[in-house]
């Protein structure tokens, strides 16, 4: 009951939102590509915004495909009922969130460039945005296709996985435009290596 609300109500707000998504869209690609769009994306106030505001509306469509596909289910959350399960990944994908804003408050090095560090740390959100959408789409066209769950399941593991590592690229290529790539890498190590390891090991561990 509880996913078909918020599947429901996800339609919704993504329809509401098509226009700006067609608008940023393009920009979202290119930042796949290159490191530089990422900083001309943060340069321009509608795209960033309306990039901000399509990483909001993607949390739900993104929890709700998580679950459907098994992509996180540690014994824990395996043994809830569905709402319980649901309830759990976006309490894990909101201590993610918190994680990562504590750990980037630590770790802030004063070396590096404050509009530089800035567009480094919204990256994420350009590539939650573009892994989410690209879920959306493998879930739908994998499932039309009548493929087996367990399949789907893999390859979404592995688009994900993709999409971290360009995004990790990006991210380092960003912060070594103000820095070393040493300070850069460092600072990646702690921001990004640390939360995604304790999602790993929670999903293998427990």
């Amino acid at each position: 009951m509880l996913f078909n609300i918020l599947a429901l109500s996800s339609l919704l707000i993504v329809l509401l939102m098509l226009r700006r998504l067609v608008g940023v869209f393009p920009s979202l690609m290119a930042c796949l590509i290159r490191a530089k769009e990422n900083i001309n994306l943060e340069s321009s106030v509608q795209l960033s915004r309306d990039r901000d505001i399509l990483s909001l509306t993607m949390i739900i469509p993104f929890c709700l495909t998580v679950w459907k596909y098994g992509l996180y289910s540690p014994s824990f959350v395996s043994e809830c009922n569905d709402n319980i399960q649901l309830c759990i990944i976006a309490g894990v994908l909101l201590a993610v969130i918190i994680l990562r804003k504590a750990l980037g408050w630590i770790f802030h090095s004063p070396k590096i460039n404050g509009k530089v560090y800035s567009c480094a740390s919204k990256a994420v959100r350009t590539f939650f945005s573009l892994l989410t959408l690209v879920l959306l789409a493998c879930g739908w066209i994998m499932s039309s296709a009548d493929a087996p769950a367990e399949a789907i399941k893999s390859a979404m593991l592995w688009i994900s996985a993709a999409i971290y590592l360009i995004f990790l690229i990006r991210k380092t290529q960003i912060l070594s435009s103000s820095s070393s790539f040493f300070v850069a890498f460092l600072y990646l190590c702690a921001l990004e290596i640390i939360p995604t390891g304790a999602i790993i090991a929670s999903a293998i561990i427990l």
